[in-house]
């Protein structure tokens, strides 16, 4: 091995010379068995190396048709050695950093190999390196980054991926597109509707463990295009269960609360689906309640495109009702009081749903008399559904402990 210090440059320059050494070899027929693994070591030297090279020796390279070389490598000598085909493509991100000319002589010759391989290979160490020389490259190019973006089979495999702890790029992916809602609209818009679901139920899983990468111009999008600025039969589960989400982190919570606009588009969407079940009790209607209780670990109910929807709505009335004067008084004259009592009840596609509906009628009578006189004032039996009335002296007694709980209690869960 040559001695590297004080010359990187002159080394580099030696070890390019000596990979394209050997594919003169072995396009002239004269390739040995040794051959692969000394190409394969010369990469790893010039991966571990290149980041020393300064502008003029990357220029000097590049000229010397570096990218044209490392392209014959990657689709005839090392066709069938994939992690041969992982230490080139390390190669290339190191080499490509802070090197516009570089970065687009790479982007320009190895794009389509790029998402050959994020499509289709099976080997891990492989996809996640296509992955991270993309994303190299698409960090210093806007114009790379949106063609990326907007490559559906991509996209789609990079959120395929992201569990898998081998292939990290993929989840850094994720984080970038988390973090920067023009990116994000630019990924869901593109992609199909199932595609759209699940980029919505991998986001809520960030928000459960890594909500610290999504950024709050990203829910604020959620919020007005996916949900305020959508017709009502067209809101998914998914978007209803980011938000509910969002709305129990401090970081969001703010951004939700103070939004009225969005708060009477939830009540009109309960109050929408909350007619619909009772118009179809005991049919198929996808609003319908469930009430046998087996039903709640059937995978039909766990998979149903309405599963969690009401209580997740009635999640977000009860966070945004919390300390809301205003809020807790919509609740009363717009009359959902009573659906709130009459949603304290089982349903096998709303885990929980009675719950939430016991905290947010606490959340809307604490500290508000004419909510508290209200709820007092209900006739039970012919303003409420049977079914439910039992929970009315649950409710008041929610009500009557408001004075017992400090100001530092935290009411969002």
């Amino acid at each position: 091995m040559v001695s590297t210090a004080g010359q990187p440059n002159n080394n580099v320059q030696e070890f390019v010379c000596r990979i394209m050494d050997l594919k003169t070899r072995k396009l002239s027929g004269r390739s040995d068995a040794d051959d692969m693994k000394n190409a394969t070591d010369a990469f790893r030297w010039l991966r571990n190396n290149s980041p020393r090279l300064d502008d003029a020796g990357k220029c000097q390279l590049l000229d010397s048709e570096l990218i044209e070389t490392c392209l014959w490598y990657c689709d005839t000598f090392f066709v069938n050695e994939p992690l041969s085909r992982s230490v080139l493509l390390q190669f290339l991100a190191n080499f490509s950093v802070g090197h516009e000319s570089a970065q687009r002589q790479i982007f320009g010759g190895f794009c389509g190999i790029l998402r050959h391989f994020i499509v289709s290979s099976g080997d891990s160490k492989l996809l996640n390196n296509s992955m991270m020389l993309l994303y190299n490259l698409c960090l210093c190019d806007v114009n790379f980054r949106e063609n990326i973006l907007k490559d559906v089979n991509i996209v789609q495999q990079i959120m395929t991926h992201w569990t898998q702890d081998e292939i990290e790029y993929s989840k850094i992916f994720l984080d970038s597109i988390f973090s920067n809602s023009k990116d994000f609209l630019l990924v869901y818009t593109n992609l199909p509707d199932t595609s759209k679901d699940h980029l919505m139920d991998i986001i809520s899983i960030w928000l459960d463990y890594y909500h610290e990468e999504v950024s709050l111009e990203v829910i604020v999008v959620i919020k007005n295009n996916f949900f305020i600025n959508c017709a009502v039969e067209k809101i998914t589960s998914h978007v209803v269960n980011v938000l509910a989400k969002a709305s129990n982190i401090e970081k969001f919570n703010s951004e939700i609360k103070k939004h009225t606009t969005l708060l009477k588009k939830i009540m009109d969407l309960l109050v929408f689906v909350h007619k619909l079940a009772k118009d179809n009790d005991g049919s198929n209607n996808e609003f319908s309640r469930v009430k046998d209780l087996s039903a709640l670990f059937d995978s039909e109910i766990q998979t149903h495109n309405r599963f969690w929807f009401k209580s997740d709505l009635i999640r977000l009335i009860a966070n945004m009702c919390y300390n809301h004067q205003e809020h807790q008084n919509l609740m009363r004259t717009d009359n959902i009081i009573p659906i709130l009592l009459e949603c304290c009840s089982f349903d096998a596609k709303n885990p929980l749903m009675r719950e939430w509906s016991l905290f947010a009628l606490r959340n809307i009578m604490e500290g508000n008399l004419d909510n508290q006189n209200f709820v007092a004032n209900i006739d039970s039996v012919g303003s409420i559904d049977t079914e439910s009335s039992v929970t009315l002296t649950d409710t008041l007694k929610m009500a009557s402990i408001k004075n017992s709980i400090s100001d530092s209690d935290t009411m969002f869960i």
